[in-house]
């Protein structure tokens, strides 16, 4: 790993690490001659000695070289002490996995055309050239800014992507190796999963995940297993109400993208822009494909209720009384009064402890039944002043005690407004009470309305 201040290529001073994976690692650096700011992806050490890493690397450089786009990050340069790396023009704003994990979700139609757009019109300029990237995904997105400050996605690390035939652009031409998986494999189309040979349309795959963890912040395909994730992605497994609770267009356009055959899918990036730009214009939405869970996949049908069994009879069982017939002794007699008078014993105690379980109300007092004046003692409270002596005025003395004492405490040591709160809500109580002795209702002395 390279420290900072460390010279690669004595031109380059390393200011920082940027981050680091299994194959490369890429720094923050300055050029000493010119100040400028850039970054380079350097392979790692353990890696540079092997000849198919090592040219396998320097392709990718070449490749995104010679793929001049605004929203494509150029690499301007190449070094080779102390270890072969790219120099790429340095892009501030982090990745778009981390704009997505750090603030969420974008869900307005206009700032997600804003951003998708320009990665939509990258990756088809690619396609035109005869590039196939295929290791689409949120990290190897960044988000830079123009000199406007407003968002520049740029495509990134063009590691292991693959330059087809009858081309201009010079890099690795060789056809991958059948049973062979290239690519991240959350982000992976059903041909990369199988290891069958890609096109662009395997690109158009990716960018519809890219649009779905855009919309929703969610990855697709996510699963708890390697071998589930590549299951849903070759049956079409999509999160049906995910996708349903989506704008439309989004949707629609979504699952086109993520068709398991790729002649369903968008068949290049211009079409994919076409389709959403119509959708949200109120235009027709593209042909949903025919293998999809998320389209075939019905709701189970509703099933009638069973109707419920009826209880088996059960036998009349009295307590202590044997359930079986034969004649009583005189004793047996005895013993059957003795339990009777149990019996209605417990029922006695159950019904004292019933009653005893239950709040006791208060009297109606002076101002019950029709003497009370629930108006009266809401318009004593509605006074401010007099905040709690409606709740005197209805009985409730403890009750218009503590409001009283709580309103004058919330004037004295406040700006007034919760004391205004409290004799609102005093008021309403007041008033509302008061209407029930008035109907002749019991009222315990700390009801409220």
């Amino acid at each position: 790993m390279l420290q900072p201040g460390e010279m690669i290529d004595h031109r380059y001073e390393v200011v920082r690490l940027l981050g680091s994976g299994a194959m490369a690692s890429v720094y923050e650096v300055r050029h000493t001659s010119l100040h400028s700011r850039h970054a380079i992806k350097v392979l790692n050490a353990e890696l540079a000695t092997r000849a198919g890493l090592r040219n396998r690397f320097l392709s990718e450089g070449r490749i995104q070289a010679q793929l001049r786009h605004p929203n494509i990050v150029p690499v301007t340069d190449i070094v080779t002490d102390p270890v072969p790396g790219l120099v790429m023009e340095f892009v501030e704003g982090g990745s778009l996995d981390g704009r997505i994990h750090n603030q969420g979700p974008i869900t307005d139609p206009t700032d997600v055309m804003t951003l998708f757009v320009p990665i939509l019109d990258a990756v088809g300029m690619a396609h035109e050239a005869g590039v196939v990237h295929r290791d689409l995904k949120p990290e190897n997105i960044l988000m830079g800014t123009d000199g406007r400050g407003r968002p520049r996605p740029m495509v990134a690390d063009f590691g292991i992507a693959r330059v087809q035939a009858n081309t201009q652009i010079k890099g690795n031409k060789r056809r991958t190796e059948a049973g062979v998986q290239m690519g991240t494999i959350l982000y992976m189309s059903p041909e990369q999963v199988q290891g069958a040979e890609v096109d662009a349309r395997s690109d158009i795959f990716a960018l519809g995940c890219i649009l779905y963890e855009i919309l929703t912040g969610q990855v697709v395909f996510d699963a708890p297993s390697r071998y589930i994730t590549m299951k849903r992605i070759v049956e079409g497994d999509l999160p049906l109400r995910a996708v349903g609770q989506l704008h439309p267009a989004f949707g629609a356009c979504i699952r086109k993208a993520l068709a398991v055959n790729p002649d369903e899918r968008f068949q290049s990036t211009a079409e994919f822009q076409d389709a959403l730009e119509s959708a949200l214009q109120d235009g027709p939405l593209p042909v949903p494909p025919t293998l999809s869970q998320a389209i075939t996949r019905l709701p189970p049908p509703e099933m009638e209720p069973l109707p419920e069994p009826e209880p088996a009879p059960q036998p009349e069982v009295t307590r202590g009384k044997p359930t079986f017939a034969y004649e009583m002794t005189p004793a047996d007699k005895e013993l059957d009064a003795l339990l009777n008078q149990d019996n209605e014993l417990d029922a006695l105690l159950e019904s004292v402890e019933l009653e005893l379980a239950q709040p006791t109300p208060v009297p109606f007092s002076g101002s019950g039944g029709p003497n009370a004046a629930p108006g009266m003692a809401a318009a004593l409270n509605a006074t401010v002043l007099l905040t709690g002596v409606g709740q005197l005025m209805n009985g409730q003395i403890g009750k218009g005690l503590l409001i009283m004492l709580v309103h004058w405490t919330l004037i004295v040591f406040t700006c007034g407004t919760s004391a205004l709160i409290t004799a609102l809500l005093a008021t309403i109580d007041a008033w509302m009470i008061g209407r029930r002795l008035q109907d002749g209702r019991m009222v315990d002395s700390w009801d409220w309305f």
